[in-house]
């Protein structure tokens, strides 16, 4: 196989690759005794997706739980080649793209709400503070839908994204992968896992990097990563510790502008409108500790504690204001220098399994505490500058910012809360589980910035979060549930010289339907109706303002199933209709930003069982649909709707005694043009236009 680390050693185009590999394939088809890999459908999606102990906290069966929980698995991660959370997301119903700071950050709209400070992304059960979630050690991807608050605390009313990593395990395998795109540029995976003699240690060490070429007309993403960890499993005793660091360095790219007609202005998509020096460097760390032990077999105790660290500066070039006349831009330069965002978690409960008379018991009860610090050393004072020609760019005609605005020094942002809680999940006889759980928080919030600092936010307090859920099973595969639950969100100032707004607080009520077909087929179904109040939304001048109270309706349906022995599929559809009830600028009437009203997604993966010598085939393919969209709280930006597919081809053998898959994907594959989210008419992100991509992976 030297071939594929020839070509992946090139950053380049992907003709080299082909010229090579085809002949190798030939021959490994023409050889006689390679053993052949079938590439059969398995049951492991349905399995998959019915676990998410992470989400709810406790090990019960997804089909008891009276609420909408999604899983993507680590087969459909596989199958599909999901590369990023956005990706996976798009498996999911009622999961939108927010705006994601010019590309360089998770943000996601979720039955409707987006909440810039939620941090409504977790890592392991831990809320996170990186830029970006997904990676080498990406498991599987849990949603669970609705308030999360009674389990996790500080939550928006949309849900909680929970990422969850590979652990060591008891057995020795190592995976590794390369793979490069039309754009250019590569990307290498290290994944080596096993038992540590009979000690009943285990190890595992994951590492990767990436070095690649924008699709854009300049621009290279640039990561490494490196994972270590360990874990000790001993009767009912386990205790993981991990350890993840990543350094990243990322193009800052606000995208396309739309005209004011709210459309988009006719300049060519792989035109970017900042410059080669607009761009973000930082690196992250993450270090979890887990300890779960069995004290009998009704109770189990488990503590965690979690540090994440994300530290990093950035230079950006925004487009300001456009002159459709003339078709010159003007454009801001600005950026933020030693962001340092800390968090520190611990949580210790227990989860008990017992009966009382005819009533059983699944029981979690806790503590937890979490601080939660930002720093800044200061913001790039702000320039603009004029004259940019959209029609015939030329680069490189202003400076790189060095100057510090003295407001902005020393900013600092804490959020520190401590809760106790406790859930009762209850089974009443065979048909009904009733689950109640309430949550006790109180938190403390400070902000402020200056060279001389000044406070400008000190305000604690305390909040009773409950939520109570009903389930009634028709049998064994059929269920219907309802919930009522509330969520609780302080709000952090938007810019470090202004003060932070009041907590936003939301209700929710949700009725559903969870079934089985088969054990093949399994879904959900979903109506819900959440109120939030307090809302924040950003403004075109980096500052925000709230908007009073706002709601959101809808209908979600979430499909995945294995039909025949070779044929996986995942689906999703969802209603959202979103609008600001009360608001005292204007916004009263206006859909909320980001949140299309129709959404759908299908993908499927197929080993149709084909042979060319001792290859086997599979074919996999995935289309998302998004409605329009409003670009901003004014709704004065239309986002046009999108059809987007993408479509896979690859092959599976043995070479030698070692497992190996090689797969061909083209995304977007008929090329079309499209917006995923906006931040106003002056940050419009651009989807990735098709790209052909090659990914080889062994196993052994």
């Amino acid at each position: 196989m030297r071939i594929i680390i020839i070509q992946f050693m090139s950053p380049k185009p992907l003709v080299p690759f082909f010229a090579l590999s085809a002949p190798a394939l030939t021959a490994i088809a023409q050889t006689a005794s390679p053993a052949v890999v079938e590439i059969k459908g398995s049951l492991n999606v349905i399995n998959e997706s019915s676990q998410a102990s992470t989400a709810t906290r406790t090990d019960q069966s997804l089909m008891d739980v009276a609420q909408s929980v999604q899983v993507i698995g680590p087969t459909l991660l596989e199958d599909l080649q999901v590369r990023s959370l956005d990706d996976a997301l798009s498996l999911v119903s009622g999961i939108a793209q927010a705006p994601t700071r010019a590309g360089t950050q998770d943000a996601f709209v979720r039955r409707g709400f987006t909440g810039e400070s939620a941090g409504s992304v977790l890592r392991d059960g831990v809320r996170s503070v990186q830029a970006r979630n997904f990676s080498a050690t990406t498991e599987r991807v849990e949603v669970l839908k609705g308030p999360a608050s009674t389990l996790y605390g500080i939550q928006e009313p949309g849900g909680v994204i929970n990422v969850v990593s590979k652990a060591p395990l008891a057995r020795a395998r190592t995976d590794l992968q390369v793979d490069t795109e039309e754009a250019g540029g590569y990307g290498a995976q290290f994944d080596h896992t096993g038992p540590i003699g009979a000690s009943g240690w285990s190890y595992r060490l994951i590492a990767s990097t990436e070095d690649r070429d924008d699709w854009r007309n300049f621009g290279v993403t640039r990561r490494d990563l490196v994972a270590p960890s360990l874990a000790w499993r001993s009767g009912g005793t386990e205790f993981i510790v991990s350890y993840e660091h990543t350094d990243y360095d990322v193009p800052f790219d606000d995208g396309a502008i739309f005209g004011a007609n709210g459309r988009p202005i006719d300049i060519p998509r792989e035109r970017r409108l900042s410059e080669p020096f607009s761009h973000v460097e930082g690196k992250s760390d993450f270090v979890n500790t887990r300890l779960q032990h069995a004290i009998n077999g009704q109770w189990t105790a488990r503590v965690n504690y979690a540090f994440n660290q994300h530290r990093y500066s950035d230079w950006r070039v925004r487009a300001n204001r456009y002159d459709e006349a003339t078709g010159l831009l003007r454009r801001r330069v600005d950026g933020r220098q030693g962001v340092d965002d800390n968090s520190h978690y611990l949580v210790a409960d227990l989860v008990g399994k017992f009966r009382t008379g005819a009533v059983g018991h699944e029981v979690l009860v806790g503590v937890d505490h979490e601080r939660t610090l930002g720093r800044t050393m200061g913001e790039l004072t702000r320039v603009t500058h004029d004259g940019f020609d959209t029609v015939n760019p030329v680069y490189g005609q202003i400076p790189v910012p060095t100057e510090i605005d003295d407001e902005t020094r020393n900013a600092r942002s804490l959020l520190a809360t401590t809760s106790v809680f406790a859930q009762d999940s209850m089974a009443l006889g065979e048909r009904w589980i009733v689950a109640a759980s309430v949550r006790f928080q109180r938190y403390r919030q400070e902000e402020g910035a200056g060279l001389e600092f000044v406070e400008t936010q000190n305000i604690s307090g305390s909040k009773v979060l409950p939520r109570l859920g009903a389930l009634y099973k028709l049998d064994p595969r059929l269920s219907l549930y309802a919930n009522y639950a509330t969520s609780f969100v302080p709000n952090l100032a938007s810019s470090p010289t202004q003060g932070a707004f009041d907590p936003t607080e939301g209700r929710s009520l949700e009725l559903g339907s969870k079934f089985k077909v088969d054990e093949r087929v399994s879904g959900t179904v979903a109506l819900f109706d959440i109120e939030k109040k307090n809302i924040v939304v950003n403004l075109d001048d980096d500052t925000a303002q709230a908007i009073g109270k706002a709601r959101s309706r809808g209908a979600e349906l979430d499909l995945v199933g294995q039909v025949g022995d070779r044929f996986s599929v995942i689906g999703s559809y969802a209603y959202t209709a979103t609008e600001v009830l009360e608001d005292a600028s204007g916004l009263k009437g206006n859909q909320l930003p980001n949140a299309p009203r129709h959404a759908a997604s299908v993908a499927a993966h197929y080993a149709p069982g084909w042979r060319t010598g001792g290859l086997s085939w599979h074919v996999n393919a995935a289309v998302r649909y998004a409605g329009e969209r409003e670009g901003d709280s004014a709704n004065s930006v239309t986002l046009p709707s999108y059809t987007v597919a993408d479509l896979g081809l690859g092959t599976a053998f043995k070479w030698n005694g070692t497992s190996l898959k090689l797969d061909l994907l083209l995304r977007n594959a008929f090329d079309r043009a499209y917006y995923t989210s906006a931040d106003g008419a002056m940050r419009v992100l651009v989807g990735t236009p098709r790209q052909l991509g090659v990914r080889l992976r062994s196993t052994f």
